[in-house]
């Protein structure tokens, strides 16, 4: 029989041979950490030892202190013996909680399929709340979180018990989760289960891995149990808070993607210009561009902005015109891409002088509100797409918000020196505000407490901490966390070497952006903006090409098709709740199969839909008192498989309509 040594020994070659193949990353910190001890850059911490009653610890080598102090065995026994099924304590609610009212459902049965985020999934989620019991039970730990490794013996007894699918391993000491590979083995682990690793991560990173661990199998987030040691920092569990709030199913839902990819074609009908985001000129070259966005910088600088707007190419937000307007600033282009009325006229209803729709340039989403888009002269608008390509070879830009598009913008239409101002994405440290005060949406956000660990996170309210742009830490939302890392990656994308690009907001820092005090700034002479009309038209069009409108045709074709595939469903029966989730998951993959640029609009849509509503259905099905589930599942899924038919009949009208005039 091999000794403790050669088996420990065996685990951490089988560990080192899985993390080589399966999750590179982590291979190569640990490889990174080895060759740092070697080379004495760095002296470990920990000892591992093998204690007589047939366990390990870890020893903290400076203190003599044992990590667990006690029998790992037992403990890792006594920890599995405390997880239970109960949707209480320990666990993240990832899926957003409604109770609706009596009228609100009697208006969702009838109210169009885009009407609002919850008009198809209302019906659906109050039929299933009326039918799971208060204080109910998980059949299956479908995923499940550790937050802290040690050395890692609980995670094998916690599986055994629970043979979850997906699992999440979080932990920051990575000497420490080197030891573990000693003592356990997540190459079995890995056998029946995905795994995703989060270890020795950054904010930013750790976050892209538990955006990947919500994505895979999303059908199954809606409760996530989780298991904390003690010697584990909360930051991680914050971390998750925070992206499980802001997946973009909940940020931008199935409905506002009906705007984004429909929207266009009505301005396309028109004959409004659309703009080429790949352009063979630059409107903005060798110009210095002004960005002003809503943030409380833009109210604290608005007299240097009055002094000196005429010395760059001013670029104002939509829900900037009424702060600018105080002082008669009236910039040279307005940009815009909210497509909801409701959010974006009451900025505009503020302002009283007609120059501000009549003036300046305007730089708009194709996806912008018809109500939005009427107040501002049609032939000095120009339309670039979000997300959509009904332009071939004209590009499309994505960003959360209109201040980190106009960014986006500035740099891709060739923009010399791009100043940024307003563009917080931070809150005021002081006032706590969220915007200047003539926002329509602004908010003060209480500042206390932001360390603390919330029983219920907000994505628009909760605080986190980022670097600031002149300070180490600024305070900011998840909103806004969003803003600032499409920021960074757009700069990544979009910015050429004859770029540079100034941060002057007392706010978040942006990399790539260089922190600038505004009266450092050095202004220049008067900016030629004369030719701006023409030079962007001579990078625009009006128009649809043949191939343009034949690919239209072909969407037309994909929504058939899916359409075919969704009666298919109808005709199955489901014996069983295990079959039902069976064959949801393969409808899912059905839907979505055809990977062709013509046919993602559509299943973008789909899937938005079926990330917001699955979790509720999986949830139902998984929950240990429901006995019995034929009746329940038929209402279910016929309500279901109307709601995405009336999404494809959607999008099917929409085209054809269009191409009825199109060709006619």
């Amino acid at each position: 029989m091999p000794s403790i040594e050669d088996q420990a020994l065996q685990i951490y070659q089988n560990n080192l041979t899985y993390l080589q193949s399966y999750q590179p990353r982590v291979y190569e910190k640990l490889a990174a950490f080895d060759s740092a001890v070697v080379n004495g850059h760095y002296s470990e911490k920990y000892d591992l030892e093998y204690k007589e009653e047939g366990y390990f610890d870890v020893k903290e080598i400076k203190s003599g202190n044992y990590l667990y102090g006690s029998n790992t065995i037992e403990y890792a026994k006594m920890i599995a013996k405390s997880i239970d099924y109960k949707k209480e304590d320990n666990i993240f609610i990832v899926a957003p909680r409604y109770n609706f009212s009596k009228e609100f459902l009697k208006k969702a049965k009838y109210e169009p399929i885009d009407a609002n985020n919850l008009s198809a999934v209302a019906l659906i989620i109050d039929l299933i709340n009326r039918q799971i019991p208060p204080n109910s039970t998980m059949k299956k730990h479908e995923k499940f979180i550790f937050f802290g490794v040690g050395l890692g013996t609980h995670l094998k007894s916690i599986d055994e018990k629970i043979n979850s699918d997906f699992y999440l391993i979080v932990e920051d000491d990575l000497e420490l989760f080197r030891l573990s590979l000693f003592v356990t083995d997540y190459s079995k682990l890995a056998k029946n289960s995905e795994l995703y690793f989060c270890i020795f991560e950054e904010d930013s990173s750790s976050k892209v891995i538990m955006e990947y661990f919500l994505e895979d199998g999303f059908m199954h987030n809606h409760y996530i149990k989780f298991l904390h040691m003690l010697h584990h920092s909360e930051d991680r569990m914050k971390n998750f808070q925070e992206v499980s709030a802001s997946q973009r199913h909940i940020l931008f839902p199935y409905h506002a993607y009906f705007h984004k990819f429909l929207r266009p074609l009505d301005y396309l009908k028109e004959g409004y210009k659309f703009l080429s985001l790949i352009p063979k000129s630059f409107p903005f070259a060798n110009k210095p561009v002004l960005i002003l966005a809503a943030g409380p910088s833009l109210s604290k600088n608005l007299a240097w902005v009055k002094k000196h707007h005429d010395n760059f190419i001013t670029i104002a937000l939509t829900s900037s015109l009424a702060t600018l307007e105080k002082e008669d600033i009236i910039p040279d282009i307005v940009t815009h891409l909210d497509p909801f009325e409701g959010c974006s006229l009451p900025h505009l209803q503020k302002i009283k002088n007609s120059d501000y729709f009549t003036k300046p340039i305007c730089l708009f989403g194709s996806q912008s509100p018809k109500g939005v888009v009427d107040l501002f002269k049609k032939e000095h608008i120009f339309f670039f797409e979000s997300g959509t390509e009904y332009k071939k070879d004209f590009g499309s830009i994505t960003a959360p918000c209109i201040g980190t598009m106009s960014y986006a913008l500035s740099l891709v239409l060739g923009a010399k020196d791009i100043y940024l101002l307003g563009l917080d994405l931070a809150i005021d440290e002081k006032s706590g505000s969220t915007h200047s005060s003539d926002h329509a949406h602004a908010k003060t956000l209480d500042i206390n407490n932001v360390d603390r660990l919330e029983e219920k996170f907000s994505f628009k309210t909760s605080i986190i901490k980022v670097k600031g742009n002149f300070h180490d830490e600024v305070l900011t939302t998840a909103n806004f966390y969003i803003s600032i890392e499409s920021a960074i990656k757009n700069y990544a994308k979009y910015h050429k070497s004859y770029q540079t690009v100034y941060n002057l907001n007392d706010g978040a820092y942006l990399n790539g952006a260089i922190p600038t005090k505004i009266e450092e700034v050095k202004v220049k002479n008067s900016v030629d903006k004369k030719n701006l009309i023409k030079d962007f038209n001579s990078i625009s069009s009006d128009v649809l090409t043949d191939k343009e409108i034949k690919s239209i045709e072909t969407m037309n074709q994909h929504a058939k098709s899916v359409k075919t595939i969704l009666h298919k469903h109808k005709t199955r029966n489901f014996n069983s709740p295990q079959e039902y989730q069976y064959n949801l998951m393969g409808l899912s993959l059905d839907l979505t199969a055809d990977s062709s640029l013509e046919a993602s609009s559509l299943n973008i849509v789909l899937l938005k839909y079926m990330q917001y509503i699955y979790p509720y259905i999986f949830d139902y099905l998984n929950t240990k008192e429901i006995k019995e589930y034929k009746k329940t599942v038929k209402k279910i899924d016929k309500l279901l498989i109307e709601s995405m038919l009336k999404i494809i009949k959607e999008f099917e009208k929409k085209f054809e309509l269009f191409l009825e005039e199109e060709i006619a």
